[in-house]
Formats: structure tokens, sequence, C-alpha cells
């Protein structure tokens, strides 16, 4: 019972952020909207930003890799910002309604935590037979996780004027084989 609380209210917060930033939703009508009363809100959830916390999370790891498949790992990084990308148009609203908040940098600091892992992956992939100290690695995965969390934080910013494709496509020439580049530039020889 106590799931299936959370998910509607979950489903009520998404609901409400469908129309208006978090910033201005309320417990009340969140509970409202649910038929339940601010009790069991609370017994649940600290407040409104926990409970966003909490749906984001839910449907983030639903939707979104935290990891690069290895076996797609030839491009494997790409389709997971392509998938992030994806996942920020399809949730648009949702998403410009919680950035446009004081949790923006919770949001990125979220997406920069799961896109490491795909980033990190790939890199460690692709120098499986070469010699890398782990701080030349760890500079080359926080370098391009910079440079692809700024772009989604740009992006945003602009209220994702431009179309997904346009985005993903000059992401993916800048970056096509610049991985595998810098990482050999870092080989100890």
């Amino acid at each position: 019972m106590a799931n299936n609380t959370k998910e509607a209210l979950g489903e009520a917060l998404k609901e409400l952020l469908a129309v208006k930033p978090i910033d201005k939703i309320t417990v009340k009508e969140i509970v409202e909207k649910c038929g339940v009363n601010r009790q069991t809100f609370y017994y649940h959830f600290n407040d409104v930003y926990d409970l966003m916390e909490w749906v984001f999370e839910q449907d983030a790891n639903c939707n979104l890799p935290a990891e690069i498949d290895t076996s797609i790992a030839e491009g494997g990084w790409k389709e997971c910002v392509r998938t992030y990308f994806q996942y920020l148009v399809k949730n648009k609203v949702m998403v410009l309604n919680i950035y446009d908040s004081q949790n923006r940098a919770y949001m990125l600091h979220y997406f920069q935590k799961r896109l490491r892992g795909c980033i990190q992956g790939y890199c460690e992939i692709v120098s499986r037979d070469m010699s890398i100290s782990w701080a030349d690695m760890e500079f080359v995965v926080e370098f391009y996780l910079s440079i692809v969390i700024g772009l989604i934080d740009r992006w945003l910013d602009n209220g994702m004027e431009l179309p997904p494709s346009i985005t993903v496509e000059k992401c993916r020439v800048v970056l096509e084989g610049s991985i595998e580049y810098l990482l050999n530039r870092f080989q100890i020889h």
C-alpha cells in the first residue's frame, strides 16, 4: 500500500508539473489531487521537493542508462547521450518546470552522476589495451562529462529551443573519435 500511495503522490506531482513550476506547487494541491491527507504525505516525504526528487529518480531510473551497454560499446556512449536528449524532449514541460526552479542544480547533478557511468564505461572499453594512469582516465571522463552536461544545461536554459536532432548531431560531430584521440594522447610510453 505504501508504494501505491507514493506512486499516487508522484503521479499527482507529475500532473501538476505539466501545468506549473515546482516552486508553485503545494502539498495541499498534491494531497487534494490524490485524495489523501497531509499526514499521509508527510509520512512518505518531507516536502514537495523531496517528492520531486523521488519522482525524478524513479522516472529516470526506468528510462535513462547509468552505464554503457558493453554489447554496443562502439558508439555506446553516443547512444547514452542520445537517450538523455530523447528523455528530456519527451518530458520537456516537467523537466523545464524543475529546471526553472531552485532545484536546477539537483537535476543537473543527477544527470551528471548517471552520465558519468556511460562515459567512464566507454573510456574503459576504448583504453583496454592502452597504458593510461587512473588520474588521466579520470580527467578524460570529467572533461567529456563537463561538455555533455554543459550542452544539456545550455539547451535547457534556452528552453530547449534547438531541435534535439541538431543538438545531438552537433554533439556527435564534435565528439566523434575525440575520446579515443584524447585517451591515446594520455598513454604512458
